[in-house]
């Protein structure tokens, strides 16, 4: 079977580097690069923890520093202040309980960046491509806004887009918002509306598709250092999520971004995907970020964006766990 050629995009925190892993070792997927933004950290931090990554794996995978700041949102400060924001950290018996710390617990990066921004990389590379590479953003979107602003020929050379991030019926940022489309919901939009051919996966998805103490535990017991990594990562999101935003079933954690990196190889791990006009709030009001669904029958919106609004969990983690197995053959 001929391998899907893909650019990740991430703000690599815990799970996108769960999501790296399952890009780089599913046999379906050729990993051409990856790309980083500012998201869960600054960029200097999320390029570094990726970098980690790509050690960890001991692979030769070119990685590109993107975009330390939002496009719009962030030059007038007010809009992301601290108050508008839900906690992302908590502490607990004296210790200090977050999604992602500053650093990924795995050793120190030794490999660099490429000396190209991610921005000129995407531009390049998508021009001089066939059209056949697939783009799987991760993180907020503001690459892509910013090189689909910059040159945009280039939506007509992408295969397709599958975009961690959005949410119909859960926020998590704000009660509106997920926090990729809100960290810069003005690139978001332009993604959206770019004519490209987009999959979507929300928060509606990824809060079904979680995994638990005992199937991390099971990861575990594949018994290598990338799989004992990921359980780490898996753990300490558990945490995180018990004492930040407790998922429907106790002592879990939705690796987000590892979701969006399989249903690129496999969409029934999906479920209830449906063509939907779906646009972003960037009025910096209350519902700034937010991800609007039109759900009108008819509707005089054309459709844009295939929008996952479920996910079959077993399917989900079954697929998953099989994947990591494959450190084995590192």
């Amino acid at each position: 079977m001929k391998k899907e050629k893909i650019i990740l995009d991430v703000d690599t925190g815990s799970d996108d580097a769960i999501a790296i892993i399952c890009a780089a070792l599913h046999p379906q997927l050729d990993l051409l690069a990856l790309t980083t933004v500012c998201g869960n950290k600054p960029v200097p931090n999320t390029t570094e923890n990726t970098l980690r990554v790509v050690d960890l794996l001991g692979k030769n995978i070119p990685v590109y520093r993107g975009c330390a700041e939002p496009m719009v949102a962030e030059l007038i400060p007010e809009r992301h202040a601290e108050t508008r924001q839900t906690a992302s950290s908590a502490v607990q018996d004296g210790q200090v309980i977050e999604y992602h710390g500053d650093y990924l617990e795995i050793p120190p990066a030794t490999s660099k960046i490429q000396r190209k921004s991610a921005v000129s990389y995407l531009i390049d590379t998508l021009i001089e491509s066939d059209g056949d590479i697939t783009l799987i953003a991760v993180g907020p979107l503001t690459n892509l806004g910013v090189a689909f602003r910059a040159d945009p020929r280039i939506t007509e050379k992408i295969k397709r887009i599958v975009i961690m991030g959005g949410g119909h019926e859960v926020g998590n940022r704000t009660p509106s918002a997920e926090f990729n489309i809100w960290k810069d919901p003005e690139a978001a939009q332009i993604v959206f509306t770019s004519g490209c051919e987009i999959l979507l996966v929300p928060l509606d998805a990824t809060h079904v598709g979680v995994v638990t103490y005992a199937e991390s535990k099971a990861i575990r017991e594949i018994n290598t250092p990338v799989a004992i990594a990921v359980s780490d990562f898996m753990d300490q999101r558990i945490k995180a999520y018990d004492a930040l935003q407790p998922m429907a079933i106790a002592g879990s954690t939705p690796p987000h971004d590892a979701l969006a990196v399989l249903a690129a190889v496999d969409e029934s791990i999906l479920d209830d995907i449906q063509l939907k006009r779906v646009d972003v709030d960037f009025g910096g009001g209350l519902a700034d970020g937010r991800t609007i669904v039109d759900n009108r029958i008819p509707t005089d919106n054309p459709p844009n964006i295939r929008f996952a609004f479920n996910c079959h969990r077993e399917k989900f983690v079954k697929m998953l766990t099989e994947t990591i197995a494959l450190s084995k053959t590192l």
